[in-house]
């Protein structure tokens, strides 16, 4: 694909999750229907995992990666890095993905600038239908915006330190609604309770556009660089073997690396079979 003039510019935030990124750029070198480019922010990853994403952007001409040596962590290190990215937006459109979140069918960038119109400014992953937060509006696993609407609002990604419902990217709900424009939601599936999609082996999310759930439109590993080690001890008996120290540790990285890989290898075959 010609992307000398591109019309959307998708934006990740890496904090040593390489892998998550390698496929995901993958999937938009094979399934954007217009040209684009990628913009990475390094939030101080790992020197082992920032060569190991230089190295994979190597592959792809259009990508473009921005080191940032902040000492600053979890979603306020996101929010910070975001409002970075998307300062200088120069393209019509723009996505932002989370590091390991996936468009994964043909044409995604067509179908979702498609579905924008007057009053639908933003489309993107509902969020978790357990969630106390607004199920209104689209979060940023995988969303799309058209830009100019994005600059008159003037969002700031930091998340709101006095109320934990609003975390990072929480003033898009909030100046998108009060302007009068809306956001179309993707619709989760979560693989805890829906077993009918292709990750349906591995604890994930699966986003279905207009409850199509022949086709995957995306998926969000949701565990990140951490591979979900606080997530999965929540639910686990007090007896389980992972509880043991140091042993269990071990054990937990293992099983989240395994499922990191399983994810990733379903999300391959996604993409080469269209």
């Amino acid at each position: 694909m010609n992307n000398s003039n591109p019309i959307v510019t998708v934006f990740i935030v890496n904090y040593n999750s390489a892998d998550f990124i390698d496929i995901s750029l993958y999937a938009l070198s094979k399934l954007s229907g217009y040209p684009y480019k990628v913009v990475i922010r390094d939030n101080n990853s790992n020197l082992r995992d920032y060569q190991k994403l230089v190295n994979i952007c190597r592959k792809y001409p259009n990508t473009k990666v921005v080191r940032s040596h902040t000492p600053l962590r979890g979603s306020l290190a996101h929010g910070t890095a975001l409002n970075y990215l998307c300062k200088n937006i120069n393209t019509p459109y723009f996505s932002i993905l989370d590091a390991d979140a996936i468009w994964l069918i043909k044409n995604w960038d067509k179908i979702l600038i498609n579905k924008l119109n007057k009053k639908v400014k933003a489309i993107g992953t509902q969020v978790a239908l357990d969630s106390n937060k607004p199920k209104d509006f689209p979060i940023m696993f995988s969303i799309l915006f058209e830009t100019k609407t994005f600059k008159n609002l003037n969002i700031d990604f930091r998340p709101d330190k006095s109320d934990i419902v609003k975390d990072t990217g929480y003033q898009l709900r909030e100046k998108y609604l009060s302007n009068h424009f809306l956001g179309k939601i993707i619709e989760m599936r979560n693989t805890r309770v829906y077993h009918s999609g292709p990750f349906k082996n591995v604890i994930c999310a699966e986003y279905y556009l207009d409850t199509d759930y022949n086709n995957i439109f995306s998926s969000h590993f949701s565990r990140g660089s951490s591979l979900g080690k606080a997530k999965y001890i929540k639910n686990m008996s007090i007896i389980s073997p992972y509880r043991i120290p140091f042993f269990g540790d071990y054990l937990l990285q293992l099983k989240g690396m395994m499922e990191k890989h399983h994810w990733i290898n379903i999300c391959r075959k996604i993409i080469d079979s269209q």
